[in-house]
């Protein structure tokens, strides 16, 4: 059951104020997660195209 706040849902509001690239980073503070070089570069697309089975 989500959090209600005045009638709006906590994640909702949260989404509108908050791009993806910058919960990502709340979080990683939040549990104090430090990411690597290797870890800040993104995957060729060939490997989303074999997690998704277009491979």
């Amino acid at each position: 059951m989500p959090v209600t706040v005045n009638g709006e849902d906590a994640p909702k509001r949260r989404r509108d104020r908050e791009t993806p690239l910058e919960t990502a980073a709340r979080l990683r503070a939040e549990f104090r997660i430090e990411l690597g070089k290797q870890a800040r570069e993104a995957l060729p697309r060939q490997v989303y195209d074999e997690l998704s089975g277009e491979g």
